[in-house]
């Protein structure tokens, strides 16, 4: 009996042992568990953190690499990171220094693992991001652009902030470069028209595609003129065009891209003429994206592709 009692009390402590060593494992399986998703966590606020970067540094391309970085640098902060410049570089899809690769880094803390002697983790996300040209656009004006004009493919250009005057004379029967944005036919009317102006055509307007002329000189109107008015020293998206067919209210406009311009002023005398003056701006518009850059004047609208 006292030989069977011995055997016993050193099962039982065989069995405390075991239970001891079993409770470490599952602590280390839990703590594992909690400090993975902990740094899943964070790695997720990194990603968010890149994007952002990688997206306000894109809306800059292709022109200004160093206002991308600070751009970059200043929403990282904002969205409770750090970034150094460094860790912003550039590359070319489309375009030289049209897209831009963002590394933020950090550390995420462990809380359970510190007992098995696993301290911090590093965590870290990568984004790419570029400003791909404008395919399709949102809200763009009714007055289209020759692509021709010295600005946008002269020697040395696009030549973007410089004074600019766009002649809007006679380029067919009916036609003073006025379009119908939203690919209808027949005339728009000078409500429709100013509304244009003044918010941007309400659709999406794809290119390349052929769109109708809205003929006569209707910029003459007073609702025409009190849209424009209101645009002054504003941006507006102007459809690019190369080529026309056609006549009247048949007259069509091949338009191939856009581009921004910034209106300073306007003349529109009689039924034969007018001008719009100002400056071509790079810019960044809502719409999709195109692989079919037709020239380095095009807006652009930002993607993340990594």
């Amino acid at each position: 009996m006292r030989r069977y009692l011995r055997r016993l009390r050193a099962q039982r402590g065989q069995v405390f042992a075991l239970t001891a060593l079993s409770m470490v494992g599952i602590c280390g399986i839990a703590g594992f568990a909690i400090d993975t998703g902990t740094w899943y966590r964070a790695h997720r606020a990194q990603q968010a953190i890149a994007d952002a970067a990688a997206l306000a540094a894109a809306a800059d391309l292709p022109n200004d690499t160093n206002q991308a970085t600070a751009d970059a640098i200043t929403y990282a902060s904002r969205n409770g990171g750090s970034l150094a410049a460094e860790n912003v570089q550039f590359s070319s899809t489309y375009q030289a220094n049209d897209t831009v690769t963002v590394t933020t880094q950090s550390s995420a803390p462990s809380y359970f693992l510190k007992a098995l002697g696993i301290g911090d983790a590093s965590v870290g996300a990568t984004a790419t991001a570029t400003a791909v040209p404008l395919g399709s656009a949102w809200g763009a004006a009714p007055f289209a652009v020759y692509y021709t004009q010295r600005e946008l493919s002269g020697t040395g250009c696009p030549c973007f902030d410089q004074p600019t005057t766009l002649q809007y004379g006679k380029v067919g029967p009916g036609g003073f470069q006025i379009i119908n944005i939203d690919g209808s036919s027949g005339g728009s009317g000078q409500t429709i028209l100013a509304g244009w102006i003044l918010n941007g055509c309400n659709c999406s307007t794809t290119t390349p595609n052929w769109l109708y002329n809205d003929a006569g000189a209707k910029f003459n109107s007073s609702q025409v003129a009190s849209a424009l008015d209101q645009r002054l020293n504003g941006n507006l998206l102007f459809p690019v065009y190369d080529q026309t067919e056609g006549g009247g209210s048949n007259l069509e406009y091949h338009v191939i891209a856009f581009v921004g311009f910034h209106i300073t002023d306007y003349k529109f005398q009689g039924s034969n003429n007018g001008s719009i003056s100002g400056y071509f701006v790079q810019t960044m518009w809502e719409g999709t994206g195109t692989t079919y850059p037709p020239g380095p004047y095009t807006a652009t609208t930002t993607q993340l592709v990594g």
